[in-house]
């Protein structure tokens, strides 16, 4: 890894344009190894990405997001599925970022052209086991998709 790496509005650049160009119209990236305790990484969000309610449990991972771009819906989940709380996070406040203990059950929706956020996670990141996937929640690629996105922006309206 790179002994410095600035954010600035290149990276920032160069990231949207990649994220508005993949088929889950987001990308990450990252700061760190993947085999590093802290994991740090800007994770950018197009409109219409869709990020499948999960929980970082049987990995116990705390994480914490703050929005650098523009606004994304945060929700957090109780265990059978229903919507517990909700929070819009902007780069232009008054909430710009959120913490999360392990094991709580959250989704987040873009709800501008684009939002870039910083993330720091507990590492390290073992793809085989970091998220468990809420059942009543369509997965990435189900033909419910569009219509959840759709629900959880309407959450925000």
């Amino acid at each position: 890894m790179q002994e410095i790496q600035i954010i600035d509005s290149d990276l920032i650049g160069n990231l949207i344009s990649k994220a508005q160009n993949t088929e889950r119209k987001r990308t990450n990236h990252n700061f760190h190894d993947q085999k590093e305790v802290y994991q740090r990484f800007l994770n950018v969000l197009s409109k219409n990405t869709y990020i499948s309610p999960h929980r970082h449990l049987s990995d116990p991972k705390p994480e914490t997001f703050v929005v650098l771009e523009g606004e994304i819906g945060f929700l957090i989940f109780s265990e059978d599925g229903s919507i517990k709380e909700f929070h819009k996070l902007s780069s232009q406040g008054p909430k710009r970022g959120i913490d999360l203990q392990p094991g709580v059950w959250h989704s987040l929706v873009c709800l501008s052209d684009v939002a870039v956020c910083f993330e720091g996670k507990s590492g390290p990141y073992d793809p085989t086991i970091d998220k468990e996937f809420h059942p009543k929640y369509p997965l990435e690629g189900d033909s419910k998709v569009t219509e959840t996105i759709q629900y959880f922006e309407s959450l925000f309206i």
